[in-house]
């Protein structure tokens, strides 16, 4: 029955996140690129009656399409809709909390073109991922799947520019397949 400002009041969270990528090329002209990518985060809080509203994770989508919650990390997950692996529990900051999230990643890129002005590339890729809003509910293997194919421009004036196609192969939060999806990049990947 308090207001939002004296529920919030005097919030304390720790916020933890890990990021490893690793390339390797399969060809002997550098060319076949294998990349592989860990990403996994996590928000704590030191008092559990005062659970953190923000800096929690969106998981899903590209980043850019869809709705943006403010005071939240988007994290990308190609083959879902924006925010549709982000669990619903009804608390927090309009009712979504990802407190807790894990993504894993790996591609397989082989440039198109190279040379000073413009640089392309094609890849395909396989993803999983999931957010929980609490640690006790976490499963590592609880991930959700999908693959996909793509192509990325880098050019000098505008700056990195992709499209992904993009399966998700199992159930979002509302009980949806992630189904085919199409993913635009601006700037930078996810």
């Amino acid at each position: 029955k308090m207001s939002d400002q004296d529920k919030y009041r005097w919030i304390e969270y720790h916020k933890w996140g890990l990021n490893a990528e690793w390339y390797y090329p399969l060809s002997n002209d550098n060319k076949l690129i294998f990349m592989a990518k860990l990403g996994m985060g996590y928000l704590g809080s030191y008092n559990k009656y005062k659970v953190s509203p923000f800096e929690g994770f969106d998981v899903g989508g590209d980043g850019m399409s869809g709705y943006v919650t403010a005071g939240t990390e988007t994290i990308g997950l190609r083959g879902y809709e924006a925010g549709a692996l982000t669990p619903y529990s009804g608390e927090g900051y309009y009712g979504y909390n990802g407190n807790l999230y894990t993504k894993l990643t790996v591609e397989l890129r082989y440039p198109l073109l190279l040379n000073q002005s413009t640089n392309i590339w094609a890849l395909g890729f396989v993803e999983a991922g999931n957010a929980w809003s609490e640690f006790k509910d976490f499963n590592p293997f609880d991930l959700k799947r999908s693959a996909g194919v793509g192509v990325r421009v880098y050019l000098p004036m505008f700056g990195l520019l992709g499209i992904d196609w993009a399966y998700g192969f199992d159930l979002d939060q509302t009980g949806r397949r992630g189904g085919s999806q199409f993913h635009f990049i601006l700037g930078q990947e996810f």
